[in-house]
């Protein structure tokens, strides 16, 4: 996903009913009110409501805020990089994470609506 995609939950669910264990958020993330708090908590979202990995990457300047992270399917920062400079972050990503999490909240074999479309 792209950026502004984060936003929409309907991009990672298409992508999650369709197998996706991990969801890529590449961002220019602009500094801004609240748009620190709204960068995380939106990844966070996508991650728990989905079941899956997400990795967030956002640009780091003096426009864009970084605060780079990978969060794992039950919502919880795995790793994260700041906002002041390049950082490299890395964790390795669990299938019986993913298992247990999908076990313990099987949120895409309930859910109650037809599977969102993409555009061909």
């Amino acid at each position: 996903m792209t950026c502004y995609d984060v936003r929409f939950p309907e991009t990672a669910r298409s992508l999650a009913v369709r197998g996706a264990d991990v969801i890529v958020v590449s961002a220019a993330w602009v500094r801004g009110a609240l748009k620190e708090q709204h960068w995380k908590l939106l990844n966070a979202a996508r991650a728990l409501e989905n079941t899956c990995y997400v990795l967030a990457c956002s640009e780091v300047s003096s426009r864009n805020i970084g605060c780079c992270r990978i969060i794992d399917p039950m919502g919880e920062v795995v790793a994260e990089a700041g906002d002041k400079g390049a950082e490299l972050i890395a964790t390795g990503l669990s299938r019986e994470c993913l298992a247990s999490a999908r076990q313990i909240m099987p949120v895409l074999q309930n859910r109650r609506f037809a599977d969102p479309q993409l555009p061909d």
